[in-house]
């Protein structure tokens, strides 16, 4: 709350009250959440494209809400499968839930069947259960990369959320809801979900010189997104200094001598990434370059 003036006269110092608190209201918390599902997607599919051994397999954010904590198992719905991962010591972390029937119905498809499962089924198989931890293990992978939190660890996995999920967490839960598509095969859905206070302090707490990474891929520079992004350059053909006297009498018809550079730098943002010479092409000048910072041989 800003202070106003006291009841004795004497003016309190008002300041910026975005600069004095550090509270839930000044951070855009389902901003930097959606952020969040959007760089997961990205980890989930080379993931799950090798576990699921698919390649034109999507990982692809369709939702993001909240909801109070105490109906959180409301809003995940029944026959449901979680697995928390999290930080130490704090245990601070993000939840992982997905169908029962639906991993069932996944590890039926890796040993040929047809992935038919029963959408109420209460518990996993000791077989699909084996499988399901190596889908985990790839969530919490993913989760680490996207979060930049190398120390994000499993802590705990069943049916029971209320046994997972600590009794204290009050706060409320922000959901991500993620469809991993492939050709001719159900949507396999999976929700992550964070409360609201530990998102805040999971995401402000990163470890310093652990930024996350976003990768290009393997595709070479020119088949990437990036090939086309267009960027000015500027090749200094002359650099001169004049006297301010000369600068002030500056009339139209002066003449002022100059001398091209031998080597004409090009240059991006201030920083020179080659260097060459002015000639002709056509009925255009050009710049022939005769070395590049950027070469391979160099």
């Amino acid at each position: 709350m800003i202070e106003t003036a006291s009841s004795t006269g004497t003016r309190t110092a008002q300041h910026c009250e975005q600069l004095l608190s550090n509270s839930l209201e000044t951070i855009d918390v389902a901003g930097d959440f959606a952020r969040l599902g959007t760089r997961l997607a990205r980890a989930l599919q080379p993931r799950f494209a090798a576990l699921f051994d698919t390649r034109k397999l999507e990982v692809e954010l369709v939702d993001t809400a909240s909801c109070a904590a105490d109906a959180l198992e409301e809003t995940l719905g029944p026959a449901m499968h979680h697995a928390r991962f999290a930080l130490p010591v704090k245990g601070l972390g993000i939840l992982a839930s997905a169908r029962i029937g639906a991993l069932i119905g996944e590890f039926d498809r890796m040993l040929g069947g047809d992935g038919d499962a029963p959408e109420d089924a209460p518990a996993l198989p000791a077989s699909a259960d084996r499988f399901s931890r190596q889908i985990e293990g790839e969530v919490l992978s993913a989760c680490a990369e996207a979060s930049g939190r190398e120390d994000l660890a499993a802590a705990a996995r069943g049916t029971v959320l209320r046994e997972i999920v600590p009794s204290s967490a009050q706060a409320p839960v922000h959901l991500a809801t993620f469809a991993v598509s492939r050709p001719d095969t159900p949507k396999f859905m999976l929700t992550i979900a964070v409360c609201e206070t530990t998102f805040v302090q999971f995401a402000g707490e990163a470890p310093v010189g652990k930024p996350v990474r976003r990768t290009l891929g393997e595709l070479p520079l020119d088949r990437s997104p990036l090939a086309h992004v267009e960027m000015t350059a500027t090749a200094t053909l002359v650099d001169m200094t004049l006297p301010l006297h000369r600068i002030a009498g500056l009339q139209v018809g002066a003449l002022l001598p100059v001398s091209i550079h031998r080597s004409v730098p090009l240059s991006i943002a201030d920083i020179t990434i080659a260097l060459g010479a002015v000639g002709a092409l056509d009925d255009r000048v050009a710049l022939e370059i005769h070395y590049t910072a950027l070469a391979k041989d160099i």
